[in-house]
């Protein structure tokens, strides 16, 4: 509006009524012209103004937006992280208490086998004795049946003397005095009575280690 009034003065001025000069007319288009060139350069001049006003306030949200973004990138790389450490957490809680159950699973299966030892240590023990109870009433087997052969061959003298050597055969050899009633192990020598099986740490027959010895009901 302002342009096409200053247009409009300018066609005035330099197109007037017919009363005027030459020269009147030359000098009234020149102010014209002049004030024309100022109007324009100061518009000019606004509206690099406004540009550059606009061009910041551009600047400025952008970067205020730019902030923005960052600030919810961190708070949502902070919520991540968050839920990351939760679940992290929980399963290592999980991971504890299975091992805690795996530790106490060994601790119970540690007892169990030391159970299981000792009563193979007990059943051994066990064995041994019916081991040396049994060699025993097959040694005193063997003893009844030389002496009923030995009566039955020789008759009765016969068979007291088979009797007297076997009495001889089944005294202590350590005092011989008094009968052998302690079977030796693992050698397995009924040759000991129970006063001197006390002292002897070895068979006085064959001298090998006594790991055990069992006392056998001779009658």
């Amino acid at each position: 509006m302002a342009i096409q009034e200053a247009q409009l003065y300018s066609d005035n001025v330099c197109f007037g009524g017919g009363g005027g000069s030459g020269r009147g007319s030359g000098d009234n288009g020149g102010l014209g012209s002049g004030a024309f060139n100022q109007f324009r350069f100061d518009h000019q001049q606004q509206q690099l103004q406004q540009r550059h006003e606009i061009d910041q306030f551009i600047i400025s949200q952008n970067e205020r937006l730019r902030l923005l973004l960052e600030q919810q990138r961190n708070q949502q790389i902070t919520m991540f992280l968050n839920k990351i450490e939760s679940r992290a957490l929980i399963l290592l809680n999980q991971k504890d208490e299975e091992i805690q159950k795996a530790k106490n699973k060994l601790i119970e299966l540690q007892n169990l086998l030391k159970k299981l030892e000792m009563d193979n240590q007990g059943w051994k023990k066990v064995a041994y004795e019916k081991e040396a109870m049994a060699m025993c009433l097959n040694n005193k087997l063997e003893v009844l049946k030389e002496r009923a052969s030995c009566c039955f061959i020789n008759g009765v003298d016969d068979a007291e003397s088979c009797c007297e050597d076997e009495d001889t055969r089944m005294v202590c050899k350590c005092c011989n005095s008094r009968s052998s009633c302690v079977l030796f192990l693992p050698c397995r020598h009924l040759c000991s009575c129970k006063n001197c099986e006390a002292l002897l740490d070895s068979c006085p027959v064959c001298k090998t280690a006594k790991k055990a010895s069992i006392e056998a009901l001779v009658s």
